[in-house]
């Protein structure tokens, strides 16, 4: 009884580890890299293969597909990424999870306990966030590391054990029977643990002490390809139908390899042989058949995209599901996502307002009074559905994570969504003036449409330069915005006192330039909030 405690206690605790170190290590890693994951995922295009770059290269990073395939549900949910761009996605995520089979498959775990110890010292020892979150990401991958020796050392003994044996023996991949069994083993198996790498850790554990025999373990493996499909279909439920379609093809994509590769199993395990012989190196052999396996089915797949593709617009209902299962939903919030998807809502809303206060200028313009000052007070209420939208969402983010990096981006985009929201209200504003300039039959002169057409131009300007500056990210520009902002917003508020007289045009000219001016001054606040998000992220890099 105290050996089974024993057995028990060091692979439940090596897998926990393991499962932790995972965890600890693609969280720092997003957080170290959080802003190029976004540029590299923003210059994605319909080309299938850079796809495919992206996604091996996020999982190889992140050390998780379910990781990045979550990120591309969750992107062609928020409209960021096309089902046909997710397909490179996820084929490159299946690629990039044999990464860290290889890497197990080394024999690095000698090392375990010395990266955790650099790692922690580094962490401690440093007040920068950043070589923090870099201490972070090497305790994760000797947490890891030392997992995968504590299981080795756990599963050891079981070899010798007549009940391991014949538990074993009922999955043994030594006929068809036996290799659809372990195929399910390690499908359950990972939905359960929701990743896959963790049962690759088991598994190369088990066949490193001989324990199960290389059949076995490669059929285990290929299981694990399915289960691992989970963690994107819980993150597609209640999303939109495109979102769920992705979710599907992971899992029909995986379902298809297996179910092919199965009645031709032990042709490919002599195939994979020809490369590494399993009695030389058992963990090299597992590595490699699932690499094969992985890198096969992208090549298998990719002439036949636009054919599935087609199937996969035929899957699914156009309802959207409001219900959503009760799961942990921190777990499939991927940061990088949301705050992607809320700067894309305040460019929306930034696009709008433009689009508003031209049609106000232009019917302004005109002498005919125009129906269409109505979709300036639907400017309105798009501004304030977007604010609460982004709002509800980014306070979701925030309920889910510690990091002080993604709360002052999160607290920085609500910002600039609430001060759109302002804008929107003055915008409503200027359409309520220009009502009132056509109920009273109030003429306004050529001398003052176009002093109101100087002021409109500039704010139109200063709105044009802040959308390419937030879309480019191109944060230097902000102190010359910020000084002609400044120029307009003080003679604004001094506008032509000595000509002004006491006609009812000139005081509706005095309210539209007062409108502007309001303007004005919620970019010049939107300015100094982005001035003061870059100031703290300066302050926290070394």
């Amino acid at each position: 009884m105290n050996i089974f405690i024993n057995i028990l206690i060091q692979i439940v605790g090596g897998l926990g580890l393991f499962l932790y170190g995972m965890r600890v290590m693609s969280e720092a890693v997003e957080e170290i890299a959080g802003y190029r994951l976004r540029k590299l995922i923003s210059q994605m295009t319909s080309n299938l293969f850079r796809g495919i770059v992206v996604g091996g290269v996020l999982t190889a990073v992140l050390q998780s597909s379910s990781v990045t395939t979550v990120m591309a549900v969750g992107f062609v949910n928020a409209g960021l990424m096309t089902l046909k761009q997710s397909l490179g996605v996820i084929f490159g995520a299946n690629i990039g999870s044999t990464v860290i089979g290889w890497i197990l498959a080394l024999e690095v775990t000698k090392y375990g306990l010395p990266l955790l110890g650099a790692g922690a010292l580094t962490y401690l020892f440093n007040s920068k966030t950043r070589r923090r979150k870099q201490g972070l990401a090497i305790m994760g991958l000797g947490m890891i590391f030392l997992g995968l020796s504590f299981m080795k050392s756990g599963v050891k003994p079981l070899r010798d054990m007549p009940e391991f044996i014949r538990f074993f023996y009922l999955f043994s991949a030594e006929s068809y029977r036996g290799v659809v069994l372990a195929a399910l083993t390690g499908t359950i198996l990972t939905a359960l643990l929701q990743t896959s790498s963790a049962t690759v850790g088991i598994t190369m554990a088990l066949a490193s002490q001989r324990a199960i025999s290389a059949e076995t373990a490669v059929a285990l493996i290929l299981g694990g390809n399915i289960g691992t499909t989970i963690t994107a279909y819980l993150a597609s439920l209640g999303a939109e139908l495109e979102a769920k379609r992705v979710a599907y093809a992971h899992i029909l994509i995986k379902i298809i390899g297996v179910v092919v590769i199965l009645p031709l199993f032990y042709p490919y395990l002599e195939f994979v042989s020809k490369f590494i012989e399993p009695e030389r190196s058992i963990t090299k052999y597992i590595a490699l058949s699932h690499t094969i396996f992985n890198v096969g089915l992208v090549i298998i797949f990719l002439p036949f995209t636009d054919i599935f593709l087609r199937g996969l617009n035929r899957m699914g209902s156009s309802k959207k599901i409001e219900q959503k299962l009760y799961v942990n939903e921190c777990i499939y919030k991927i940061p990088s996502v949301i705050l992607e998807k809320g700067r894309e809502e305040v460019l929306q809303m930034l696009e709008r307002l433009v689009a508003d206060i031209n049609l106000f200028f232009e019917l302004l313009s005109s002498t005919e009074r125009d129906g269409r000052v109505e979709e300036i007070f639907q400017g309105e209420k798009y501004q304030d559905r977007k604010m609460e939208g982004i709002h509800q969402e980014l306070t979701e983010l925030l309920n889910c994570i510690s990091s002080q990096r993604i709360l002052n981006e999160a607290r920085m985009i609500m910002k600039i969504a609430d001060e759109m929201e302002s804008m929107g209200d003055y915008g409503a504003g200027l359409a309520k003036v220009y009502i009132k300039i056509k109920n009273s039959e109030t003429y306004i002169d050529d001398s003052g449409i176009k002093n109101i057409e100087i002021w409109h131009l500039n704010i139109i300007s200063f709105l044009r330069d802040l959308q390419e500056i937030i879309t480019g990210e191109e944060y230097e520009r902000l102190s010359t915005l910020k000084t002609r902002c400044n120029q307009v917003s003080a003679r604004l508020s001094v506008v032509d006192p000595l000509e002004k007289k006491d006609s009812y045009a000139d005081h509706i000219v005095m309210e539209i330039l007062a409108k502007y001016r309001r303007i004005n001054r919620h970019i010049i606040y939107i300015i100094e909030g982005l001035e003061s998000y870059l100031l703290y992220s300066r302050d926290r890099k070394e």
